[in-house]
């Protein structure tokens, strides 16, 4: 994830003023952080997301973010691997309203329209919360994801 997925967002962003979700509206005035939220962003060929970016500015913010969103510590390993330019990406299903909850549960099944992904890079100290409309939609964002786990791998 990181600088290009950022530099894209932000692009969109300003020239999408309606893309100011809630999620938006939400995060947008906390200390420490910048936001950015797009309407309608193309993850594929056929998936369109919505899309609001959390990107510490400085120590502080980090802080907060690990706290809102509950992002644990690494372990040495993957601390090294960070001290070197390797991401650690991790993804979790989560409250649409509320992304410090889990996603919420309709018939003993996930409700879709009420829950969205975050992507959590702590390299780049950023949350990246993806709202979609259908399975087939947050398919393609997990497949975002991992693409870009095993891009850092490499």
């Amino acid at each position: 994830m990181g600088y290009g997925l950022w530099v894209m967002v932000m692009l969109l962003a300003s020239l999408a003023a309606h893309g100011q979700t809630d999620l938006y509206k939400r995060y947008a005035s906390q200390p420490g952080v910048k936001v950015a939220s797009v309407n309608n962003f193309a993850i594929d060929s056929t998936s369109r997301v919505d899309v609001t970016v959390i990107e510490a500015e400085d120590n502080e913010g980090w802080d907060w973010m690990k706290k809102e969103f509950y992002i644990g510590e690494l372990s040495p390993e993957q601390q090294a691997g960070l001290g070197e330019g390797y991401d650690a990406v991790l993804f979790a299903r989560r409250s649409r309203s509320n992304p410090r909850e889990n996603a919420p549960i309709k018939n003993e099944e996930i409700d879709i329209a009420g829950s969205c992904y975050i992507g959590i890079s702590y390299l780049n100290q950023a949350v990246y919360i993806f709202c979609a409309n259908s399975e087939e939609e947050y398919d393609a964002v997990v497949s975002l994801l991992v693409k870009k786990i095993m891009h850092q791998s490499r």
